[in-house]
């Protein structure tokens, strides 16, 4: 059986909890607040709107090898303490411009890249962060309790977020986004691990360094699974959600209120399945539960837009019960595919092969942002969103057919030994 000890025992812990906590209320009223800017205060078309997002994400694509490397290569403290004051002073700038009326879409666009460019740079870090302050044996309660608290930030987050754009306009929403990240910058300077910048007695080139990640993450074959189920199933929410955004925020003048409504549903459902997530693995399993709560998370969207197009009075009832039965089983996996990808590979190449995966996965998000534009605006977002949640449903083969489906323990997929050199073989026992 897994064994699963509690992370609160650990002070370092808790301080890079609230960070996580504080920056993660501000990011989820931002998740509303930045498209809201776009369509409401700026009258912004889908087609234009898909350009904020893209921008957000395309970072993923462009710089997210580079600073796994980076990651690897420095203390992990100062790039997140770093990337969050950087991130709270543009939104402080933007909602200023915003204000003064002087923001436009490529103001905007430009805006939202300098906040996905950090917002790579903090989370390849915060990966490899974690394991250097919590033992293995409380990795999965630390994962755990991470995921539930994003969860209920969620919650918390999408439905202020809708009440701060409705009520106070999407720029003081901004400024929400603003001093959580702020806040989360200076708790995280007061986490002091015993953490060293890495060496590196034959450094070779970052390009070779970022080959040596991919060739890893491709070469494990659960982990290649992973990336390959997380890269489709967020293709198909982007195209999702934006066509769900451009959909409820048109066609009521409540909207933004009822899309953060919708969207807190999936964070209610999170929290529940985050919570169970440690006790669901020890008892059932890491394979099964994985791969149950896959096909609950990634299949319910589906069947909610289905919902919602057949029995268009009571759409948002469908599609509020389809985030919380696909939150349900997204919290259980989440935890668990985040721990399984940081004991798999040893430390000093964890910077490395996490970018390859956010490469692929996150890589997918900036491209499912346009793909979703350009289908909201020739099909409409009721189709738009049937085509987006189709790919979502279609992400759990790769797990299924993979040799995740066995894996009892996560602790069986931990590398056998760590080869220094081209490549680490970290095959799964």
């Amino acid at each position: 059986m897994t064994t699963v000890t509690s992370a609160w025992s650990i002070h370092r812990f808790r301080y890079l909890w609230g960070a996580g906590a504080l920056s993660g209320l501000g990011a989820e009223i931002g998740e509303l607040a930045l498209p809201s800017l776009a369509l409401i205060t700026l009258g912004a078309t889908a087609a234009e709107a898909s350009w904020v997002r893209a921008a957000m994400l395309a970072p993923f694509l462009f710089v997210t090898l580079w600073f796994g490397v980076i990651v690897d290569r420095r203390a992990r403290r100062p790039l997140m303490i770093g990337a969050d004051l950087v991130r709270g002073a543009v939104l402080v700038m933007v909602c200023l411009l915003a204000l003064g009326g002087r923001l436009t879409i490529p103001l905007l666009v430009a805006a939202t890249a300098v906040l996905g460019t950090m917002t790579v740079l903090y989370q390849l870090a915060d990966f490899a962060f974690l394991p250097q302050i919590v033992p293995e044996r409380h990795l999965i309660d630390a994962n755990a309790k991470i995921t539930a608290t994003q969860s209920a930030l969620q919650i918390a987050g999408s439905g202020v977020g809708g009440v701060l754009v409705q009520a106070l306009t999407a720029p003081i929403a901004v400024v929400m986004n603003a001093l959580g990240y702020l806040l989360s910058g200076l708790l995280i300077s007061r986490v002091r691990p015993a953490e060293s910048r890495p060496s590196a007695p034959a450094r070779r080139s970052a390009l070779a360094e970022a080959k040596t990640g991919l060739r890893m993450l491709l070469r494990h074959p659960i982990l290649r699974a992973l990336a390959a189920e997380a890269s489709l199933w967020n293709l198909g929410n982007e195209i999702f959600m934006l066509a769900l955004a451009v959909h409820v925020l048109n066609a009521a003048a409540a909207g933004p209120m009822i899309l953060g409504l919708i969207v807190t549903c999936g964070g209610v459902g999170a929290f529940v399945g985050s919570v169970s997530s440690a006790r669901l693995t020890a008892r059932y399993g890491y394979g099964r539960s994985l791969l149950i709560s896959l096909v609950l998370g990634n299949t319910a969207p589906l069947l909610g837009v289905f919902g919602a197009a057949l029995v268009p009075a009571g759409a948002f009832p469908f599609l509020g019960a389809a985030f919380l039965v696909s939150g349900i089983g997204i919290g259980i996996a989440n935890s668990q595919s985040t721990s399984i990808r940081q004991i798999a590979v040893a430390e000093e190449f964890r910077g490395r092969v996490n970018a390859g995966y956010r490469l692929a996965s996150w890589g997918a998000l900036s491209i499912g942002a346009l793909i979703g534009g350009v289908l909201t605006t020739i099909l409409g977002p009721v189709t738009a969103a049937i085509a987006g949640t189709a790919l979502m449903a279609l992400a759990t083969l790769p797990v299924a057919l993979s040799p995740a489906r066995h894996v009892r323990t996560i602790e069986e997929v931990a590398p056998r030994r760590a080869e220094r050199g081209d490549v680490l073989a970290a095959e799964p026992r």
